[in-house]
């Protein structure tokens, strides 16, 4: 497995992420597709790290849990309105890639897929999470963000490989 530099694409993935949302996509048997906008990457004991906030009551957290994997895609065309209807839909009800028009193709090294439709991809194991308390949480970004109980779990998940198609 070839390692590319992650800071080569540090703006791209941030820009998109910010402007668009990317896509994060899990599962072997039943794959999901869903948009992130909100996480963050760099480096932690020695390894490049995306880290993805998912609330546990989504499809996706689930898929996440049972697989240990997941990839990110980042769109190198303007997904906008796919990315949108992605990230209201369940794939709990919903193929997100049947209905959306999706391509999913397989990964290269872990086991799942990545959205083909996309330029870029960052293939991803968990190998720490955390879930959010808001006794650790500063207390206006908790008011701010959160109502109720429903937290994020952060998702570290190590880089083993990023490539674009």
């Amino acid at each position: 497995m070839t390692r590319v530099a992650l800071e080569k694409y540090l703006a791209e993935i941030y820009n998109t992420m910010r402007t668009m949302g990317l896509f994060i996509t899990t599962g072997s048997a039943r794959i999901n597709t869903a948009t992130i906008s909100w996480g963050t990457f760099g480096h932690l004991w020695n390894r490049p790290l995306a880290l993805i906030p998912i609330r546990s009551q989504r499809y996706t957290y689930g898929l996440i849990e049972e697989s240990g994997v997941f990839t990110i895609s980042v769109p190198r065309k303007d997904l906008g309105n796919v990315l949108s209807q992605a990230g209201t839909l369940s794939g709990r009800d919903h193929d997100k890639f049947s209905e959306l028009h999706l391509h999913p193709a397989k990964a290269r090294h872990v086991d799942t897929f990545i959205v083909a439709d996309c330029g870029l991809h960052l293939e991803c194991r968990v190998i720490y999470r955390a879930p959010i308390v808001p006794e650790n949480l500063h207390p206006a970004i908790d008011k701010e963000i959160y109502t109720g109980n429903s937290r994020h779990t952060m998702f570290y998940g190590e880089i083993l490989d990023i490539y674009e198609t």
